[in-house]
């Protein structure tokens, strides 16, 4: 059984890997193609991928990775218009480490004013086993969010509702701004989120045991329902280009989660990533 979970993650892992690179090549080739045509052309479609450490994920407050830390893939194509589509993966990493997770989404975002924008977003998730976590079992999610920006911050707040198989409501709120030094580019935030979920009693981190996952793979037939703050996160982004559209990132946030949905009140993590983008 361990080595059918070991090869599927390589599967899973390679099939990404292999659509990152077919996606860059074609879209370099094309945008390379288009700067020779006219280097004055209107550029109307954006591809951006990237590989992200985490020293542990969460997610609205709720631990998504068993206390361990997780790597993920991600890709994202979007047009001018608004539109856009992508997809990612988690895998855990050290022993029985692996696939987790994977998400595929498509949303749109309109542009109201130049200081107000709306999205909406739709994503579908798949876990490889729905007691992996507290959303393990949901598999939709509709996000429906705005920004304001003014005076040099940016004002956010949104409502997810996480579907099928259960449900799930969040609201999360949120303010940043960035800095920049010569070509280092500094992002402090600040993030409030709430949450409301009936939940598998099992599930919970604090009957799941440390890094071991739900005891008996099956959830209980106890539920509890969870509402109020669930997370507040004070991050420090740095970003720093390395050319070719290549930028290296880290984040380290403190994060305070009340709820039964985290593996501990306070956490420090910390998130590592290589990003590249490019317009044709």
């Amino acid at each position: 059984m361990g080595k059918n979970k070991f090869r599927f993650s390589l599967f899973i892992i390679r099939i990404v890997l292999i659509t990152n690179l077919v996606i860059l090549s074609t879209v370099d080739f094309l945008y390379s193609q288009e700067k020779e045509g006219d280097d004055e052309q209107e550029q109307l479609w954006s591809v951006s991928s990237g590989a992200h450490y985490y020293s542990r994920y969460t997610r609205y407050g709720a631990d998504l990775s068993e206390d361990r830390p997780a790597f993920s893939i991600e890709s994202e194509i979007s047009h001018e218009c608004g539109l856009s589509a992508g997809f990612e993966a988690f895998a855990l990493t050290g022993t029985n480490g692996g696939y987790e997770h994977s998400a595929f989404h498509a949303g749109y975002e309109y542009p109201l004013n130049t200081f107000i924008r709306f999205t909406g977003t739709y994503t579908y998730y798949s876990y490889k086993t729905d007691t992996m976590s507290v959303l393990g079992g949901i598999s939709n999610a509709f996000l429906l969010g705005g920004t304001f920006k003014t005076g040099g911050f940016l004002f956010s707040a949104s409502y997810t509702a996480f579907f099928g198989g259960g449900t799930a409501n969040y609201v999360t709120t949120g303010a940043s701004t960035n800095y920049e030094i010569g070509q280092l580019t500094l992002e402090p935030s600040v993030q409030l989120c709430f949450a409301s979920q009936t939940v598998n009693e099992s599930l919970l981190p604090k009957n799941r045991g440390k890094g071991k996952g739900n005891k008996n793979g099956v959830a209980s037939t106890l539920t509890t329902t969870i509402t109020g703050m669930s997370n507040l996160s004070i991050c420090l982004a740095f970003r720093y280009p390395l050319g070719k559209g290549f930028v290296i990132s880290a984040k380290p946030s403190y994060v305070y989660s009340p709820t039964d949905l985290a593996v501990s009140t306070n956490q420090f993590i910390l998130t590592i990533g290589l990003e590249h983008s490019i317009d044709f």
